[in-house]
């Protein structure tokens, strides 16, 4: 059963349980073993006839299998990295400092809060883009990076294999966030009603007028006080920090599963290429 995270924040009860060891999803055999064989090739490439300390580029040195560590780890590597900007992007939100220079310059914490919100989007994107890739070099495919998707995937490879089973089950998972995603960066569009309501309905937007030298009303500042205002704000950030939670978890648990199904092609090329340099 696929869990789908929105970003309907009214309807996100979820209990999370956070973990707070870093790449948790690394703890898997294909991770271990590709660590392993990393750390062996550089053992193999210090000890190579003509390495030179120092040296910009001792890629040439490597055995093939070696550049094939090497090539897969870094795709990890961007992997790993993206996905703890996911917790990062929770410490930036759950505080807004320097609040009254924001304030001035014109960023509230609604804007402040939708900023990080979109990041949020990107980065989850990002990971799914970084998954396909890592799926052509394990398996060694030859797509261009740009022309690497889903459908330049399927033609090469089985839709039931593990990789585009769990490729597919993140896609489905994090559909939603993905759309909006596209939404964002393609038409810069952000839908949130509540900040929406926030800004206008309850009047934020009015005090960012003041803050900005315009004379606000006192009448129509005493039917939308500050107090309500900023209650409204730490109910809107608590739910995207809810939100935010739900990702980490789920995005750990399903790289872990992504990971660990890549595995036995993994062995299958490090096997071929070792038959092709003994040749």
């Amino acid at each position: 059963m696929i869990t789908r995270i929105t970003a309907n924040f009214k309807l996100l009860h979820m209990e999370i349980s956070i973990k707070f060891a870093k790449n948790n999803f690394l703890m898997n055999r294909f991770s271990i073993d590709l660590m392993k064989n990393v750390s062996g090739a550089l053992k193999n490439l210090e000890n190579a006839k003509g390495f030179k300390i120092g040296e910009k580029n001792n890629h040439h040195l490597l055995s093939e299998v070696d550049k094939y560590y090497s090539r897969v780890f870094k795709i990890q590597s961007s992997l790993t990295k993206t996905a703890e900007q996911l917790s990062q992007i929770r410490i930036f939100l759950n505080r807004y400092p320097f609040k009254k220079y924001y304030f001035k310059k014109g960023i509230s914490q609604l804007e402040y809060i939708q900023y990080h919100t979109e990041v949020l989007f990107h980065k989850v994107h990002t990971v799914l883009e970084i998954m396909k890739l890592l799926i052509n070099e394990v398996y060694q495919l030859g797509i261009a990076p740009k022309d690497c998707s889903w459908v330049t995937l399927v033609k090469k490879i089985p839709l039931k294999s593990g990789p585009m089973k769990n490729l597919d089950h993140y896609f489905k998972t994090f559909e939603d966030l993905i759309d909006r995603r596209h939404s964002n960066t393609h038409r810069g569009y952000y839908k949130d009603q509540e900040k929406d309501d926030i800004d206008m309905k309850y009047g934020l937007a009015f005090y960012k007028l003041e803050m900005e030298g315009h004379r606000i009303d006192e009448e129509l500042k005493d039917n939308m006080p500050m107090p309500l205002i900023n209650y409204m704000l730490r109910e809107h950030k608590k739910k995207r920090v809810e939100l935010i939670d739900t990702c980490i978890t789920e995005n750990e648990k399903l790289l872990t599963a992504f990971l660990e199904s890549l595995f036995d092609e993994y062995q299958k090329q490090i096997l071929h290429l070792s038959i092709v340099e003994t040749q």
